[in-house]
């Protein structure tokens, strides 16, 4: 079968690299031994077309900063995609560069959506807020084939649509992590994209620094565009937090397993998330997450069996749970050992058969 996976996000991309590039890489690196596999992808600086684990790469747009890149990535596509031989198009559908493959071409289209933004779409960007707003509720009107990756999305879909096929397949994570010994290094980790209202970072400084005092740490790891960083660098500095709080930076693989393992908890305070694969990387580790009472992030932290759960948006809460979670090091370690085995459930080579089953089905029924 010949495969076209449309996704703006790579995980060599400086400004998003995320759970959903990792998750398409993961999966189109198995199922390329026996399919051929091309993924379109936004262009960024230095980003190289070529082949790579057998996936042909195609880059599209410009490179000249973030926000030019996803407008032009999405405005390439309907003139790109005319270009290849596939029998299937995978598009994973994001509102900020939002690419309607199903009406680009009759082939058969699926789509990946990760969380529905709705209205907090205008409080993060008013004007193009307002055009993502739109662009979510064309989405998800006209897409007949959806696969989600949380059960708490595909309801919310669900409960909304008929006469679409959805489908909700996990993400998997590196059996790696499980190999790890967990130790207490004496701080809280956060791992992510650095985008201060998404991931809700400004929520999470303001929650910190009502701790100011108690001895505690906390580490930031992950890369964003520079005025993502330039605020959360300027919010630490607002509270006076320059000693209590490190930004890592973009960190490798390996950097990640030993970042985790020592970590007391992660935290993600996200106010929206389509699934949350650190927060299982975390539980593969032994570790216990703080997270937000999110559709994604509800189904991937299990609130007082893996972590605990807060109300986004609420620095208050979040300030209380972090402070309790620091303070009780046999609760830490209760969830933590639960959330190991949690975490196991997690397989790519299971998910990526899942996926190929579900492209089968709709070609089949078509």
């Amino acid at each position: 079968m010949k495969i076209l996976h449309v996704i703006y996000d790579d995980i060599d991309n400086p400004w998003v690299g995320g759970g959903g590039a990792l998750r398409a890489l993961e999966i189109n690196k198995l199922l390329a031994s026996e399919h051929q596999i091309t993924m379109l992808t936004g262009k960024y600086p230095n980003a190289l077309s070529g082949q790579v684990d057998n996936i042909e790469f195609v880059r599209a747009g410009s490179d000249r900063n973030y926000l030019l890149s996803r407008i032009t990535f999405a405005l390439s596509v309907p003139f790109r995609i005319r270009k290849f031989d596939f029998d299937l198009v995978v598009n994973e559908f994001s509102v900020f560069s939002p690419c309607f493959c199903h009406w680009y071409t009759t082939k058969h289209v699926i789509n990946t959506f990760y969380h529905i933004i709705g209205v907090r779409a205008l409080k993060k960007f008013f004007v193009l807020g307002i055009l993502a707003y739109i662009f979510e509720i064309l989405f998800l009107r006209t897409a007949d084939n959806i696969i989600t990756i949380s059960p708490s999305v595909t309801d919310k879909i669900s409960r909304n649509s008929t006469g679409k096929t959805i489908r909700c397949i996990y993400t998997g994570i590196d059996k790696n992590l499980f190999k790890t010994i967990p130790e207490d290094g004496g701080y809280i980790a956060y791992l992510g994209r650095i985008d201060p209202y998404m991931k809700g970072l400004d929520t999470l400084i303001k929650a910190f620094s009502r701790l100011k005092g108690k001895q505690m740490k906390l580490r930031i790891a992950g890369s964003g565009p520079s005025k993502n960083v330039d605020k959360v660098k300027s919010l630490v500095k607002e509270y006076g937090l320059e000693e209590e709080i490190v930004l890592e930076g973009r960190i490798s693989d390996e950097e990640k397993m030993e970042f985790l393992r020592k970590a007391r908890f992660l935290v993600m305070p996200s106010r929206f998330e389509g699934w949350g694969i650190s927060a299982i990387e975390a539980a593969a580790c032994a570790k216990p997450v703080i997270g937000t009472m999110i559709p994604g992030l509800q189904d991937a932290v299990l609130d007082g069996k893996t972590g605990l759960l807060v109300e986004a948006d609420s620095d208050e809460q979040l300030s209380a749970v972090m402070a309790k979670l620091w303070d009780d090091k046999v609760l830490c370690n209760t969830l933590g050992e639960e959330g190991r085995e949690w975490a196991k459930n997690f397989d790519w080579k299971t998910i990526s058969e899942k996926q190929l089953a579900f492209y089968l089905e709709i070609i089949g029924k078509n």
